[in-house]
């Protein structure tokens, strides 16, 4: 299962993201490190079903399907708060940078509002400059990656030196533990143009230039500005956008409430919709009514949703490039060996052939991978076809 890392300074909104991305109960409280150790919970990337297209009525077994609409599961995990220095072990930071090593995208919640100090300490909306919040993040991560270098540098760049080593091939075995591949060190080195002739000469500002290329490669990021309900909000959301980062106006908050109340039958609302349908007046009292109102003035209508849903859509299926795929067994009838009728949807890379598919789904699959047939047409499919969004594949394997 895929995992994103929930990341950003204290008291910013994170462990309130997280409650609404999973209804996992945690503590939340208007004060610094709140989230003292890491929460993982399971949420769902939302896609369109194809069962509707297909005109069968499914029946899966790793994801769900609701009104047509697929939730596909993902892993998250909710970081303690990051103030500078905590590369250094500043705060709770050598324990936020180590939890989110194998993390594919990272969400950074912040503060919309300006209502947070860099440490957390509440102060009046608009009092400070949101960017701040993304750019701390930023630079401790970039340390921390540095720091890992640089403990073994001198060793690495003098063995370079001497060509008793390869150093793209080192810098990738140091850094595998983070989900850094060779390949990616390579493509981040070819931009970089340092002299890898004399590694020797490399210090922190090299190391640190390299650890950001690799974490910008390697780690892609989408800003969840938080508290978009407020109207301090628009204006921290236009400062992260000309700042350069992706932002999705969100409102953690109200996500919470709207699926708890959905949890409890009261509305009709599936994460990622643009409104509610209230199911039964009588079962709510004004003061209840008067919230859910407000959500829906605030912020439904002023961003067309919470905004939460869309965050781990963003990261994946933009920032990431995954793409849905259904594998069946029988490609007439859509289903697996035991009658599931669209049984499993599969997020692979973009660029994946049915061959990293059968991988994916079993390592005997994919040893004995023959061929695969595109469901809709019954053709078969070359070894280098290359997988589309909402294909449907039948896998043929040796016996």
């Amino acid at each position: 299962m895929e995992l994103a890392g929930i990341v950003g300074k204290p008291n910013v909104g994170k462990s309130t993201f997280f409650s609404a991305l999973t209804l996992v109960p945690v503590e939340i409280a208007n004060y610094p490190f709140t989230t003292t150790k890491p929460n993982v919970g399971v949420t769902y990337l939302r896609i369109e079903c194809i069962c509707k297209e297909m005109g069968v009525v499914d029946n899966p077994r790793n994801s769900k399907c609701i009104d047509g609409v697929r939730l596909v599961p993902i892993q998250v995990i909710d970081c303690p708060g990051i103030i500078p220095d905590a590369h250094a072990g500043k705060g709770l930071g050598l324990q936020f940078l180590d939890e989110i090593r194998q993390a594919s995208a990272l969400v950074v919640v912040c503060d919309a509002s300006g209502g947070t100090l860099i440490d957390g300490t509440p102060v009046d909306p608009s009092t400070h400059d949101p960017v701040e919040d993304v750019k701390i993040v930023e630079h401790e991560i970039d340390l921390w990656i540095a720091g890992l270098l640089n403990r073994d540098w001198p060793r690495i760049s003098r063995a370079a030196e001497a060509r008793q080593l390869k150093l793209r091939e080192e810098i990738a075995r140091k850094l595998s533990g983070l989900g850094v591949s060779e390949k990616d060190i390579h493509a981040v080195m070819d931009n970089l143009g340092f002299d890898e002739a004399k590694p020797t000469k490399w210090g922190m500002e090299e190391l640190t230039k390299l650890a950001n290329a690799v974490r910008k490669a390697t780690k892609p990021m989408v800003v969840a500005a938080n508290k978009s309900d407020t109207d301090e909000a628009e204006k921290g959301i236009r400062r992260l956008r000309e700042a350069g980062y992706d932002v999705v106006p969100v409102s953690a908050e109200a996500e919470r409430s709207l699926r708890l109340a959905a949890e409890h039958g009261l509305i009709k609302y599936t994460s990622g919709d643009s409104d509610f349908t209230v199911l039964d007046e009588s079962r709510l009292n004004p003061k209840q009514l008067r919230g859910l109102e407000m959500i829906r003035e605030k912020v439904m209508k002023r961003w067309g949703g919470t905004g939460v849903q869309q965050v781990i859509n963003k990261a994946y299926l933009e920032k990431l490039r995954y793409i849905p795929v259904f594998p069946v067994e029988d490609p007439d009838k859509l289903t697996d060996h035991e009658g599931n009728v669209l049984p499993d949807v599969y997020l692979v890379p973009e660029g994946s052939t049915p061959r990293d598919l059968a991988y994916k789904i079993h390592t005997d699959l994919g040893r004995n991978y023959l061929y695969a047939v595109d469901a809709r047409t019954g053709m078969r499919l070359g070894e280098d076809y290359k997988l589309k969004p909402r294909d449907v594949i039948s896998i043929k394997a040796a016996k």
